[in-house]
């Protein structure tokens, strides 16, 4: 009897161990998912707050205004300076004035298109093939712009044919610019420059600085209308960046995707120059 008390007894304190292992390793599983759990959210916080948008962008979408320019607002603590990349090229940045708030009202593309904001101080203005799994882990936002499907158009205050200069003066800044679109042509489209579609337009830039102080000048500071004068893409794969002394000029291309019929026109601040062979005409406004 005291035989069968005793391996009761035994039997007993095992299976009470078993239940207690078990509850334990519950526990144990039941605290680290928990910990886990929590890790997730702190981890995307942690990315979160290196950009954070306070206006323009809902639901990671930004949305052309009526002139077709998108408009964000946004912090970026710690940083000085947020840089933007499309088609993996830096176009343009802004500073943040050592307060980590940027303004960046900035003309968007004709297209749909995904546009990535970084505080990596490793991208500099005018970088190419920029790879942005290659960026700094939570350095980088990526939304995307809606084009405006009708905005309204503002007609150049001057404008005249291809190969004709256009000078365009700021005395208080002490610019002075003479700027030639010296031919506008229909190209098949290259493919390295990978393309929307089968054509291109090929436009050639004469630039020089008349001025007492530097400018800086790159492909997007020039416009290409169709003959509704609406906005083409831009080629951003093919990007460059000049700086240009007092009395020094440069001679560069441009290449815009042809989504829309023409006659095509190209815009630098209130100028424009129009392919004369397609309007088969002479235009001088100025």
């Amino acid at each position: 009897m005291r035989k069968k008390v005793g391996l009761l007894l035994i039997f007993c304190v095992g299976v009470f161990a078993a239940c207690q292992n078990a509850t334990e390793s519950s526990t144990v599983e039941s605290v680290m998912s928990e910990e886990a759990a929590s890790a997730v959210p702190e981890a995307e916080d942690s990315v979160a707050k290196t950009i954070i948008f306070s206006s323009g962008v809902k639901d990671g979408v930004t949305r052309g205004d009526k002139y077709n320019y998108f408009a964000i607002k946004g912090t970026a603590e710690g940083y000085d300076q947020v840089t933007t990349i499309i088609e993996g090229t830096a176009v343009d940045y802004r500073e943040t004035n050592n307060v980590w708030e940027f303004d960046y009202p900035y003309q968007g593309p004709g297209v749909e298109t995904e546009i990535t904001f970084t505080t990596d101080t490793s991208v500099i203005y005018g970088d190419t093939g920029i790879d942005l799994a290659e960026l700094a882990p939570g350095s980088y936002v990526t939304i995307s712009f809606l084009p405006n499907a009708n905005p309204t158009i503002t007609p150049p205050a001057f404008t005249v044919n291809e190969g004709e200069a256009q000078n365009f003066l700021s005395e208080d800044s002490g610019i002075n610019e003479l700027v030639t679109v010296t031919e506008i042509r229909e190209i098949a489209a290259l493919e390295e420059l990978n393309p929307l579609g089968e054509k291109m337009l090929e436009v050639q830039i004469q630039y020089v600085n008349n001025g007492s102080v530097n400018t800086y000048i790159a492909p997007n500071y020039f416009s290409a209308l169709d003959g509704e004068g609406k906005n083409l893409p831009l080629r951003y794969t093919h990007f460059w960046l000049h700086t240009v002394a007092p009395g020094e000029s440069f001679t560069d291309t441009a290449y815009f995707d042809l989504t829309s019929e023409g006659p095509y026109s190209i815009q630098f601040f209130d100028g424009a120059w129009i392919d004369s062979e397609e309007t088969g005409g002479t235009i001088n406004d100025i």
